[in-house]
């Protein structure tokens, strides 16, 4: 069986991911083309995103990344707190792998686009804050 790892976001984490995915619409779409990413990509991955925003307000919430090989199994974990790793309330939720694995590089064509001063006005955050969190999303995708 193929392990992959899974990885967990504290929601400040995820907020981060959220408001620099929340730029998405930012990225020409020519840029898009160039990185061999489809168009719907990041509109499903902005739906994605606003979902787990709304599951997380209510306690923990689990995305599981399918993939046609059953074996290939990877979860995102969004934790209120780190009491809420022990909270019976779970949402749940399924994505297609061959989409997310374009999140990390979406935010890359975002902070690209922007800029470093645009991305911190628009976002609050600097580059160094979602790239920390980016590499979490990188991670789930590194075989």
């Amino acid at each position: 069986m193929h392990s992959t790892p899974d990885v967990t976001m504290t929601a400040q984490q995820f907020k981060i991911a959220f408001q620099v995915t929340k730029e998405l619409r930012s990225i020409p779409e020519e840029r898009l083309a160039e990185g061999g990413i489809p168009p719907h990509h990041s509109i499903d991955i902005l739906e994605l995103a606003r979902d787990i925003r709304k599951a997380a307000s209510a306690g923990r919430v689990e995305i599981h990344f399918i993939s046609p090989d059953p074996s290939d199994r990877r979860i995102l974990r969004i934790l209120e707190s780190a009491e809420s790793e022990v909270s019976a309330e779970i949402s749940t939720r399924e994505f297609p792998s061959a989409t997310a694995r374009h999140w990390r590089p979406l935010m890359d064509a975002a902070v690209e686009s922007l800029g470093e001063e645009e991305l911190r006005f628009r976002t609050g955050y600097s580059k160094a804050e979602v790239d920390s969190v980016g590499s979490l999303l990188e991670s789930l995708f590194t075989d």
